[in-house]
């Protein structure tokens, strides 16, 4: 057996403890002190300095000089109340459902692998602690604080849990070359109108049916206006206007977010958003304000070289029959990790938390969702192995 697996799975009750710490203190975007106070507690029980980089992220470096590769982890929860039932549930209404508990305890974990095997590092292992991602906010924030710089960052390797469908047993592993996630942007319009008596709406400028005549042409654009082979999605989630059935409404909001896999498609999709919205209110006598709240994340795309490269560190880990490769073939949700991928060669695996033939019925951002732990071992093994492999094969 692979020592870092073995040294892992001797490790699992400390790995569990640390999960259910976390999941029952869960923080939402930066507000992630108690996990931030964990993980640096943890680590200097283990005789491991972390440091603070940007507003929440914890930033560990390991090793010696030579290239660099960068472990990530997430650590934020969901503004979602549990319903989980399990006895640690977090009790002040939100959740990690989205697994980012088990990300930061696998990669608290693997700091104190690699810390026990410091001196045949053949290089420098960073970790990045990194808090909201849920909010696509939280890797921008932490590569802007220098997270990829001194040392220089050469690569860097993630991974993102899965539960609920029929690939992702306990322990497993899939991941895909090329686009792995699709970039992420929200999107808030205002339509500003002219409010009247319903009896007499010629006098008024109605915003609820400018705005509804905007969602319908919105939907059109990815239908459209883009090739069948380049997916994307622009979806309207969110509607609000009128305060009473009488009553011409003066404005309307809506919501709603753009997917797309390249950075031209992104940018595209994004301009004709504008330029779709504002067409229309014009043509109803109305304007539109659009805002985006989040900022948006670029595409995150999983460097092949890198997926070769790290297949055989894997396979040292993970029984061959229980890795899936595919090509091309990403997912629509997003990721910040993006901040990451696009500056350096990277590379984000899913890890099997539970799959439907195992009884795990529920998927990640379900208040139901139980993820098994069985694979927490399993998670910090493959970070600790493929970082210090990666450096073997790489050093000076």
């Amino acid at each position: 057996m692979n020592q870092y697996l073995q040294r892992a799975q001797q490790m699992a009750a400390e790995i569990v403890e640390n999960r259910r710490y976390i999941h029952s203190h869960a923080g939402v975007g930066f507000d992630v002190g108690d996990t931030v106070d964990r993980i640096m507690s943890q680590l200097a029980e283990a005789g491991i300095q972390g440091e603070v980089c940007g507003q929440a992220g914890v930033v560990v470096t390991l090793g010696k000089p030579g290239k660099t590769i960068l472990l990530r982890g997430d650590i934020d929860a969901l503004p979602m109340p549990e319903q989980s039932g399990l006895p640690f549930a977090s009790q002040n209404g939100a959740m990690h459902a989205c697994g980012h508990d088990f990300h930061a305890s696998m990669l608290l974990a693997a700091a104190k692998l690699l810390k026990e095997r410091e001196s045949e590092l053949c290089g420098t292992v960073k970790l990045m602690f990194q808090p909201a991602e849920e909010k696509l906010a939280g890797a921008k924030d932490m590569v802007e604080h220098g997270v990829l710089e001194n040392p220089h960052v050469d690569a860097a390797f993630a991974m993102h849990i899965a539960t609920g469908n029929d690939q992702t047993s306990i322990g497993s592993v899939k991941f895909t070359k090329g686009p792995s996630h699709a970039s992420g942007d929200s999107f808030r319009i205002i339509v500003q109108g002219k409010g009247c008596h319903g009896a007499s709406s010629y006098q008024g400028v109605d915003a609820v049916n400018v705005a509804a005549h905007i969602v319908v042409a919105l939907n059109e654009i990815p239908a459209r206006e883009v090739p069948a082979d380049e997916l994307s999605i622009v979806t309207v989630g969110v509607f609000h206007g009128g305060s009473a059935c009488n009553i011409i409404a003066d404005t309307a909001t809506i919501e709603g977010t753009i997917r797309a896999l390249s950075p031209e498609n992104r940018e595209f999709l994004i301009r004709r958003v504008q330029e779709v919205a504002e067409g229309i209110a014009k043509t109803f006598r109305a304007s539109i304000t659009l805002e985006h709240p989040t900022g948006g994340t670029p595409p995150s795309i999983n460097d092949p070289a890198l997926c070769d490269e790290m297949l055989p560190f894997i396979q040292d880990i993970v029984p061959a029959d229980k890795i899936i490769v595919t090509a091309n073939e990403p997912s629509l949700g997003s990721e910040d990790f993006a901040y990451v991928s696009t500056k350096v060669p990277a590379m984000m695996i899913s890890l099997g938390a539970g799959s439907t033939a195992e009884g795990f019925h529920y998927a990640l951002h379900s208040p139901f969702v139980t993820p098994d732990e069985g694979c927490l071992p399993v998670g910090a093994a493959l970070y600790a192995h493929c970082a210090t492999e990666w450096l073997r094969a790489h050093q000076d």
